[in-house]
């Protein structure tokens, strides 16, 4: 079963998280908790918590994967106008963290819940998925239907072209609606038709 995270449910959810190599210094995970337990608290829809997605995967009513979902760090880049920023955030989202619990692995549960992610925006009327991900993570996201790139860029219209670039990471997008292609600009493969 999938259902959304809790706001006591906290702990079990960071636990989940940890699980995931977050490339992040210790000294900050302290501070990443209450930021999670502070979004926990906001059960605004269209999503479990506002324009976040908490989300279990449950066996049992133990929970055994997790995801969070939401705005994406790259749409607040202060290179984007406010305006443009404002409608990303309506029309893309990004995968933060999926995990499951290693005894639960290769069990289909992360694709359950990738499953359940996909639908749940596509409803809400979301143009794009988005992620950063490991490099060893490529199949399991290609395999899911998304693309899988070394540099995320987007055409932000008038905007013009963003991109962003961590050589740790690869970026993976997947498209929600078809009006959301990828095009090749300046030798890049590039998300279009995200703010039509």
């Amino acid at each position: 079963m999938i259902r959304a995270v809790r706001p006591d449910e906290v702990d079990a959810f960071f636990d989940l998280t940890l699980l995931v190599d977050l490339h992040m210094p210790a000294d900050q995970l302290p501070a990443l908790k209450d930021t999670i337990a502070a979004a926990l608290t906001d059960v605004r829809p269209p999503f479990s918590h506002g324009l976040n997605h908490f989300l279990f995967a449950t066996l049992d009513d133990q929970p055994v994967g997790a995801v969070h979902v939401g705005p994406a760090r790259w749409m607040l880049d202060r290179s984007i106008p406010a305006r443009i920023r404002r409608a990303l955030v309506e029309k893309v989202s990004s995968i933060d963290t999926i995990a499951v619990h290693d005894d639960h692995r290769r069990q289909g549960i992360a694709t359950a819940i990738l499953s359940r992610v996909e639908s749940d925006f596509a409803a809400a009327g979301y143009r794009a998925l988005a992620l950063r991900h490991e490099h060893r993570m490529r199949h399991f996201f290609t395999a899911h239907g998304f693309t899988s790139l070394p540099r995320l860029a987007v055409d932000l219209g008038p905007a013009g072209l963003f991109t962003e670039y961590d050589r740790e990471w690869k970026y993976a997008v997947k498209p929600l609606d078809p009006a959301v292609t990828f095009t090749t600009q300046r030798g890049l493969h590039v998300l279009s038709g995200l703010l039509n």
